[in-house]
């Protein structure tokens, strides 16, 4: 359990930090937005072209207006630094998140698989294990009334120690699978607190994120 959870926030933070890493700068234009990109820092300079919101930018030269940039197939322009941010627009970051969903969700669909799986194995188990005790005792029965007859004895003793052999086995099998029965259901449970926990988590943050995001565009005009 302590493993499961400093796994999940490794990769959180690893997730949230990984947009960041690199030799240069990256930036993102602003959500809801199509910027220009043009020859030189004005508006008089001519226009290369549209960039999209949601689209990565390298920052080749940072100015206090306008900053160079390359995009993504090697063209280069200026574009103005108050279109540009630094983290993810939250479309990005939801279609992320929901990619982790949908890996999440297969990844319990086939826990629940084998759940069900072994389930199943372990009903057919417990019939055996109760059909291997009904003949164990009739076994037992027959042992009882036949021990006198010497010819009968020794075979039916044989098979009164195979039954109980098999009645050990079945037993183990019994119990193994009720272990892994457990395992199963609590695993099931991790899954699904850690999923949950993880949508809640990244809620929180493009909840926030979007909050400040409407400050500071509210502080533009």
């Amino acid at each position: 359990m302590k493993n499961l959870k400093a796994w999940f926030w490794m990769a959180l933070i690893g997730l949230l930090i990984h947009p960041a890493a690199g030799v240069a700068e990256t930036v993102y234009v602003s959500e809801n937005f199509e910027i220009t990109m043009r020859t030189g820092p004005g508006t008089d300079r001519k226009i290369i072209s549209l960039v999209q919101s949601g689209k990565a930018l390298e920052i080749l030269e940072k100015g206090e207006e306008w900053s160079m940039v390359r995009t993504h197939n090697g063209k280069e322009g200026w574009v103005l630094n108050r279109y540009l941010t630094p983290s993810q627009p939250c479309a990005m970051v939801l279609d992320r998140v929901r990619q982790d969903y949908d890996v999440l969700a297969a990844k319990f669909k086939d826990l629940k698989e084998k759940f069900d799986q072994l389930n199943s194995q372990k009903k057919v188990a417990d019939a055996d294990l109760s059909q291997t005790q009904q003949d164990r005792d009739e076994l037992s029965t027959a042992f009882q009334n036949l021990k006198k007859e010497s010819a009968e004895f020794l075979k039916l003793k044989k098979r009164h120690q195979q039954v109980t052999a098999d009645l050990e086995a079945e037993k183990t099998l019994s119990a193994k699978l009720d272990d892994e029965n457990m395992q199963m259901k609590r695993n099931r449970i991790i899954q699904w607190v850690l999923t949950g926990g993880g949508i809640m988590l990244v809620g929180f943050f493009i909840g926030l994120f979007s909050s400040s995001r409407r400050k500071s565009r509210s502080s533009l005009y």
